[in-house]
């Protein structure tokens, strides 16, 4: 959050123009007040007929309110960026929101598939992307190969969507554990975990019959 000398100079503005606003209001009822007290000597108070004057009036008044509504919504509207601006920017996110697992040998690929709903109320502009693939020792294979499908779509509100992942491992990838954090640019801060446990491929054996 914001530190307080920071948002006094905003805060004491805010309330000083609401004070004025107010005071505005209130010096003008006044007014009115007198005017509606004072005896009729000339037989005519106002210059206009009353019933324009009453117009002029409700539409002064109104215009006042109108002045104090978007006063407050801009200022509970610059309150909300503030909170939910710096909230956003400090916000992390250490665990995946799930995860999807896979076994698959070296040289071969896979594919995996999970769906994506949109639970906004606007319309979401998706683009998935993932980091590059490590395994336990937290060394980097940037040869396993990660493809989205479709890659960058757009959902509605309530939309839900199937994304394919195919993995491509090549054949000199070392058997152990690797994992990549994947996201959905719009989604943020929130990730999926690609869990892929490679093995060595399986050595074929030739089938040799033998001769009598």
């Amino acid at each position: 959050m914001a530190k307080t000398t920071d948002n006094q100079p905003l805060e004491n503005l805010f309330k000083q123009t609401l004070e004025l606003n107010k005071k505005y209001m209130n010096q003008s009822l006044n007014l009115l007040n007198q005017w509606s007290k004072q005896p009729n000597k000339s037989g005519n108070l106002f210059v206009f007929k009353p019933e324009q004057y009453s117009k002029a009036f409700k539409a002064f008044a109104q215009l006042n309110l109108e002045y104090y509504n978007h006063a407050m919504q801009l200022g509970l509207g610059m309150v909300d960026s503030f909170l939910n601006g710096e909230n956003n920017e400090n916000q992390t996110v250490t665990e995946p929101a799930f995860e999807l697992s896979a076994n698959a040998e070296a040289g071969s690929s896979m594919t995996l598939e999970f769906v994506l709903e949109n639970t906004k109320t606007e319309t979401a502009e998706c683009q998935l992307t993932n980091s590059i693939f490590i395994n336990s020792e937290s060394v980097e294979f940037p040869s396993i190969k990660t493809t989205f499908s479709p890659q960058k779509f757009t959902q509605k509100p309530g939309e839900s969507s199937t994304v394919k992942i195919t993995l491509r491992i090549p054949k000199n990838t070392p058997p152990n554990m690797y994992f990549s954090n994947a996201s959905v640019v719009g989604y943020e801060p929130s990730f999926f975990r690609i869990h892929l446990n490679v093995q060595p491929p399986q050595t074929k054996t030739a089938n040799v019959k033998s001769k009598k």
